[in-house]
């Protein structure tokens, strides 16, 4: 979920929604940020005061500048023909697709009605036949940027951001085992006076959960965000401890889970709307390794999303359950005026990281809003935006082990521009992507498959 842009609010038809739901206890924060904070965004904020807001679009304004000049991308690669899960009058955004064990589909997004945004969910057997879009947010207003995960035993896990007619905002989870129904909204983020955003979770193993976000005391706008997170073992969740520490904005927080059981947490550091710090923590048995700056020694960037491989070349960490596994991490990086130069890979073990990877190298446009996912062979697909003006859709390129091959198209929407996929991969090595694409106030959800 981009942060940077003004709120643009869509014209649609109202949804029944369930009644409230009964908040949950949340602890303040532990380590919290003192004189720091992150810089949060009124409702109509003032002209140039769009930094440090988050943007509930995910339309940024570079999509407004003049693209770079260059070659295109080649054509539409082996994806299948996209298929649009959203309609009018109220579109999507922000999607997120899991894949559970027994291969069925799941996807979230979120879209926009006269009463508030609402978080829908949708599944699918095969791709092609999908569940009708049901209301999952159980909270009036404005619910954003979801995330979701599909658990071992077939349960989901979702997780989203809800704010208050005045912006103050909390995080929200909800569960649902195999065959059964959503269960009670759980709020995760301190109850009242505060501002958070980009809220993920993760698996951890035997059953415990990584949770992360971005936060603030509310009404400061000079504050920065500080990066957070939180544990749940055996049911009970710890205090939220502080990633970052406040002397820069955080932002984008993300956690993923890896194959042993631990997980890769990551984060951005720096003025919103500007070239950032990318940072990196493993986590395990109910805690965090101490940060550690992706950027000190490489590309600045934002936005980490991870996928890792299988290999034979000595431990992951001290904690692991003696599998190996390799990282890769993909960013994109911002130039002058806020501009999105480049998409970077970068494949390592925590404090031992290789080169940086441009698979967007040599192209013309602006380049953004990366997702990586592997199949079971080791392949690695790579998805990100491209947008050159006129022509703007999203992108792939692949990795079988000899670099990155020449970026392809995914599909030909031919409207609006790309943004925010997210990308899984089934038991028979298939890589299944949903992304949102349109203008400013308005977006649809598509869906694709890659077949190798």
């Amino acid at each position: 979920m981009s942060l940077l842009l003004t709120l643009a609010l869509a014209c649609s038809t109202p949804d029944t929604e369930a009644p409230t739901a009964a908040p949950a206890a949340a602890p303040a924060p532990a380590n919290p940020p003192g004189q720091h904070g992150m810089p949060s965004k009124p409702a109509h904020p003032p002209p140039g005061g769009e930094q440090g807001m988050q943007d509930p679009s995910g339309f940024p304004k570079f999509h407004d500048m003049p693209a770079p000049d260059g070659p295109e991308p080649g054509p539409v690669g082996a994806f299948s023909e996209p298929l649009q899960l959203t309609a009018k009058p109220t579109g999507g955004y922000r999607p997120q697709i899991a894949i559970g064990p027994d291969d069925a589909l799941h996807a979230v997004y979120y879209d926009r009605t006269d009463d508030g945004d609402v978080v829908r969910y949708r599944q699918s057997k095969d791709g092609k036949d999908w569940t009708a879009p049901e209301a999952v947010s159980p909270l009036t207003g404005r619910n954003w940027g979801p995330d979701l995960v599909a658990l071992a035993d077939g349960g989901l896990v979702l997780t989203w951001d809800h704010a208050a007619p005045d912006f103050s905002s909390q995080g929200w989870m909800r569960e649902r085992a195999l065959g059964g129904e959503w269960g009670e909204a759980l709020r995760l983020t301190p109850e009242s006076g505060y501002e958070v955003g980009s809220t993920h979770i993760a698996p951890a193993g035997d059953g415990a959960m990584a949770y992360v976000y971005i936060g603030r005391t509310f009404g400061d706008f000079s504050r920065p965000f500080v990066a957070y997170w939180r544990w749940r073992e055996g049911g009970e969740w710890t205090a939220p401890v502080a990633f970052s520490d406040g002397s820069a904005s955080a932002w984008h927080t993300n956690v993923e889970s890896r194959p042993d059981g631990s997980v890769a947490a990551g984060w951005d550091e720096g003025p919103g709307g500007s070239s950032t710090l990318v940072y990196v923590a493993s986590g395990a048995d109910g805690a965090f390794d101490a940060p550690e700056n992706l950027s000190r020694n490489a590309k600045q960037g934002e936005r980490p999303h991870w996928a890792f491989t299988t290999d034979g070349q000595g431990g992951l960490t001290d904690h692991t359950d003696h599998t190996d596994h390799t990282d890769h991490v993909v960013y994109f990086h911002r130039g002058e005026q806020s501009r999105p130069l480049a998409v970077y890979h970068r494949a390592g073990k925590p404090g031992a990281w290789g080169p940086v990877n441009t698979p967007s190298e040599g192209l013309g446009g602006y380049h953004f809003d990366p997702e990586i996912a592997v199949n079971q062979e080791g392949v690695l697909c790579m998805v990100w935006g491209w947008d050159a003006g006129e022509k703007a859709e999203l992108l792939y390129s692949l990795n079988t082990g000899e670099g990155w091959s020449a970026p392809l198209r995914v599909a030909e929407i031919s409207w609006g521009k790309p943004g925010l996929p997210s990308i899984d991969v089934d038991s028979k090595g298939t890589f299944h992507v949903v992304w949102n694409q349109g203008v400013r106030g308005y977006n649809e959800v598509y869906y694709a498959t890659l077949d190798l």
